[in-house]
């Protein structure tokens, strides 16, 4: 039996941090621009109507137009990527915005594309902190079951055809990333996180992930205001406008063969924390 009880606020936190059996071997990172599947056809005005009624939200019927869609995005990143004759244990996508048409599923199609047909499945129940959850289930599975390579996809696309509180995202954009059992990773995630909070989990994870004087570059994405990082080393701040793929950008364009990389995030609408440490001892 599953018991559960309401949060009890912390005025001292100490982060929940797991080290991967898996590291990140190869990052890359596209944006996409336009897009050819459209979605202002019958079915897709009658399913965006369905899905918005019981919402209090409009159809905005002037973007139902042409987009770009998490298939095509994990097309093109797998391409890119160049697996080669490299087998695929595991493969997830990642992301907070829905996809463009439910009629296509980027899983599908990574369970038909990937040579050996791995275990593949969607995660988004994190908000921006999509990617953090991944690549601690990444090492779960491979922790139990002996996966030796895994595959996370963080996709975010911007055809949004109904009203959203507050700003649309900015662009559609991927980050594909290759994770196998060498090198080092470290990921911790953290639920019901309130801004309040955010300082003392940031120094937390902060502490977890680094030493006192570490000049290692810390990443952090657009739900961190850079100001409550405390650290001597770069800091680099994610373009905002890209909920899951920002902060994983600068990694890629990082490299993954260089010093340590942090990389850390907050979702205020879901409480959630996201950070990480690729490489190191």
């Amino acid at each position: 039996m599953y018991r559960t009880a309401a949060p009890v606020p912390e005025t001292t936190r100490r982060s929940r941090l797991v080290r991967s059996p898996l590291g990140v071997a190869r990052v890359v990172h596209r944006k996409f621009d336009g897009g050819d599947r459209r979605i202002d056809d019958e079915f897709s005005q009658r399913h965006f109507a369905d899905l918005t009624k019981g919402y209090g939200v409009a159809v905005r019927p002037e973007v139902l137009v042409a987009g770009t869609t998490f298939t095509a995005m994990a097309q093109n990143l797998v391409a890119e990527l160049d697996l080669g004759d490299d087998l695929v244990d595991l493969a997830m996508v990642a992301h907070s915005t829905p996809d463009l048409d439910c009629r296509l599923s980027a899983a599908t199609y990574l369970s038909e594309e990937l040579t050996n047909g791995p275990l593949v499945f969607a995660l988004s129940d994190s908000g921006t902190c999509a990617p953090f959850t991944a690549l601690e289930l990444a090492g779960d599975y491979a922790r139990r079951h002996g996966y030796h390579r895994a595959l996370v996809l963080v996709l975010d696309q911007a055809t949004l055809p109904y009203q959203i509180d507050g700003a649309a995202p900015a662009g559609n954009a991927g980050v594909a990333i290759l994770l196998e059992d060498n090198g080092s990773l470290s990921v911790g995630h953290e639920i019901g996180v309130r801004s309040a909070d955010l300082p003392g989990a940031v120094d937390a994870a902060l502490g977890s992930l680094l030493g006192p004087d570490s000049a290692a570059t810390v990443v952090v994405g657009a739900g961190i205001d850079p100001e409550l990082v405390r650290h001597s080393g770069p800091v680099l701040v994610a373009e905002p406008g890209y909920p899951c793929t920002a902060a994983w950008s600068l990694l890629a364009a990082h490299g993954v063969d260089a010093d340590p990389v942090v990389l850390i995030d907050h979702d205020p609408s879901t409480g959630d924390l996201g950070y990480c440490v690729v490489g190191g001892p």
